[in-house]
């Protein structure tokens, strides 16, 4: 059995609609970040560093959980223990693989750190955090490019790059409508259920029985 500890943000949001996509079953446990239970024994033996998501894959009751951290490095894990969202081809694996860490590291860490001066610093610096976010905005012009020639990110199939990139993108739709492209599969995906069952993790703390 799989147990996700997750929360409302994009790297959670990744990890269940990756979840409801290959099918798989799983349980979820909410990890209220506002109430700092992130920090809290029980989660820091999971996760030292107090960050979600969480997985832990357990064969049976018997054996050692396998717990895995950071949403990109899940995502892979899933998509090669079930062969879905990922590629045969090396070549192709390395564009997704490509994408995917474009988002992950050159558009998430600019996100976080938006949030970061806005939100968390003292003082807060909401100049510099709005430059950050006019970065974001022109970061995304690379994606809208890339989807006027596939559509989807790494080609024309949908992989971990889609799912990697799409909650972030979610919450950006009304200041990207600029770019028609990447708001064309924006919109497709949207409409995937999968996506949209992912979307709606964690709202109570239940197992998901595909």
């Amino acid at each position: 059995m799989i147990n996700l500890y997750t929360a409302n943000t994009f790297n959670g949001q990744r990890v269940s609609i990756m979840l409801e996509e290959i099918e798989l079953p799983y349980r979820v446990h909410k990890v209220d970040l506002a109430k700092g239970e992130q920090r809290q024994a029980e989660f820091l033996q999971l996760n030292p560093s107090g960050r979600i998501p969480v997985l832990l894959d357990q064969a049976d009751e018997e054996s050692d959980p396998l717990v895995i951290t950071q949403s990109t490095a899940i995502l892979q894990y899933l998509a090669e223990r079930t062969g879905k969202l990922l590629p045969e081809s090396i070549a192709l694996r390395a564009k997704v693989y490509e994408w995917m860490h474009f988002h992950a590291i050159d558009i998430g860490s600019v996100i976080f750190s938006a949030f970061y001066l806005q939100r968390q610093s003292v003082p807060k610096q909401a100049e510099a955090a709005e430059q950050l976010r006019k970065r974001v905005y022109e970061l995304y012009q690379y994606f809208d490019q890339q989807l006027a020639q596939s559509e989807f990110l790494a080609g024309d199939f949908y992989s971990i790059a889609d799912v990697t990139a799409l909650p972030a993108v979610i919450s950006q739709e009304k200041k990207l409508t600029q770019y028609s492209n990447l708001s064309r599969w924006l919109n497709q995906l949207k409409q995937r259920p999968a996506v949209q069952r992912g979307l709606s993790v964690p709202t109570l703390e239940v197992s998901h029985e595909n």
